[in-house]
């Protein structure tokens, strides 16, 4: 594989599994107020991301982490019952699918893009039926990757083919798609903040995570492949456009790119011939 890098995995914190309802949201405590399943009620702090969010009247599920003597919500996920199933349901029809293809499940120009069911940055389901009727380019990140060649130049560059889009007056025609591959760390709310510090347009870039099994599912079904060894892991790195139709058209390798590499093709996209 080309454009290889590593990065060191941080050490987990002991942290207790949560699962209940948000009562209400303190902005200014950056905190949220909780009901547990078997009722009792807390109060956790949270990162900004999960605070732009909000949460209120919402089931979520997370970690909960003390520190100091205060707790702390981490990897805060939406956990309605219907969410749940729903996520499950797709997971289990890509798991057959990537089963069924075998050694030679990366999908290739011409074929169908993999189904998927994700959470973006403002915790809303994002299905990829919903992405059908506009083409779309999407890539796989992190946010906790420190190699600049890899990642930050990966998101760099989606930024900067949106904002060329819009010069374009694309913008509202195409959409990007960033999929994180660490969903242990990166929640909503992580990537909420992550896509601000990157100045990334809300209305226009939207970036996914989930489901563990059904990313992995998705990078292989993608052709993007991770490995894990003495504490680092490893990734390759592609971009992909997808026509309106859910079609793949072409795919780029390696995480950088021009906004000229895709331009052209998505301009043929969507202006009338």
């Amino acid at each position: 594989m080309r454009f290889l890098w590593p990065f060191l995995a941080l050490a987990a914190l002991a942290a207790e599994p949560f699962r209940g309802d948000v009562l209400s949201v303190d902005p200014a405590a950056e905190s949220l107020r909780l009901r547990a399943e078997d009722g009792r009620e807390l109060t956790a702090r949270v990162g900004v991301g999960d605070v732009a969010i909000g949460w209120a009247g919402r089931t979520v599920q997370g970690e909960l982490v003390e520190s100091e003597g205060r707790l702390r919500l981490e990897r805060v996920f939406p956990a309605g019952a219907d969410e749940l199933r729903a996520e499950a349901e797709v997971a289990a029809a890509l798991r057959r699918d990537t089963v069924e293809r075998g050694r030679l499940a990366a999908r290739a120009a011409g074929d169908e893009a993999p189904v998927f069911l994700l959470w973006d940055q403002d915790a809303r389901v994002v299905r990829s039926s919903d992405l059908r009727g506009k083409p779309h380019v999407v890539n796989f990140i992190f946010t906790r990757c420190k190699a600049a060649e890899m990642c930050p130049a990966s998101t760099a560059s989606m930024v900067a083919l949106g904002k060329t889009l819009r010069e374009a007056g694309l913008g509202d025609k195409v959409r990007l798609v960033s999929v994180s591959f660490d969903p242990a760390y990166d929640s909503p709310g992580v990537l909420r903040a992550y896509a601000q510090s990157w100045g990334a347009d809300p209305a226009q870039h939207r970036f996914l995570t989930g489901r563990r099994e059904m990313i992995r599912d998705l990078m292989r079904q993608q052709g993007i492949l991770t490995m894990q060894a003495d504490g680092t892991i490893v990734h390759n790195a592609a971009t992909v456009a997808v026509s309106a139709e859910g079609r793949i058209l072409a795919r780029k390798e390696g995480p950088r790119f021009l906004p000229e590499d895709f331009l052209p093709l998505l301009r043929r996209q969507v202006e009338p011939r």
